[in-house]
């Protein structure tokens, strides 16, 4: 991958432009998949709250999901021993993990669409889609490195990718800080 790029124009707003090589446009393209996948199926599986549809609130999962991938991206709001703990993580997680998750999608989505549908290696994003690039490779960067991954190679792949998924989201912050 080469390191990111800010492209400033006349005419046209700032982009941010990169190349990935071939392997690693597919890599990301199926970690956006994988993750985009998990998020749904997390989502799709909430409990259904009748009080809560009759007054068309959304409600989520009271419960921190049992994945530990997903845990990582849907951690709990409160921890025990916090100076203001009160305990309310049940409430707290049913009333805003549907919005965090969408915010993931979104994140992800744009990620997908900047990789295109012919699969190119080239990458080009406008400079207001930057912020959510950069959460979306953050999102990946925790649910593989919360995974267990398992095999002969297994764990030396997993920080390969750790490193490099950090390496791409480092990359495109300095380019916006600049």
């Amino acid at each position: 991958m080469q390191a990111w790029k800010k492209k400033k124009s006349l005419m046209r707003p700032a982009r941010y432009v990169t190349r990935f090589e071939p392997i690693e446009r597919e890599v990301i393209g199926d970690l956006t998949a994988t993750v985009s996948e998990a998020i749904i199926k997390r989502a799709q599986s909430a409990p259904k709250d009748d009080l809560a549809e009759m007054m068309g609130i959304a409600s989520g999962h009271k419960e921190a999901p049992e994945d530990p991938s997903l845990a990582r991206l849907f951690p709990d709001f409160e921890k025990e021993g916090d100076e203001e703990f009160e305990g309310d993580n049940a409430l707290l997680r049913s009333l805003h993990e549907n919005d965090i998750a969408r915010a993931k999608l979104q994140n992800l989505q744009v990620i997908n669409e900047a990789l295109g549908p012919t699969g190119g290696v080239e990458v080009s994003i406008e400079e207001s889609e930057a912020p959510a690039f950069v959460a979306g490779l953050n999102d990946l960067r925790l649910y593989v490195a919360a995974g267990d991954m398992r095999g002969e190679g297994a764990l030396a792949d997993q920080e390969a990718i750790i490193e490099w998924l950090a390496f791409a989201q480092d990359s495109l912050l300095q380019a916006m800080m600049n």
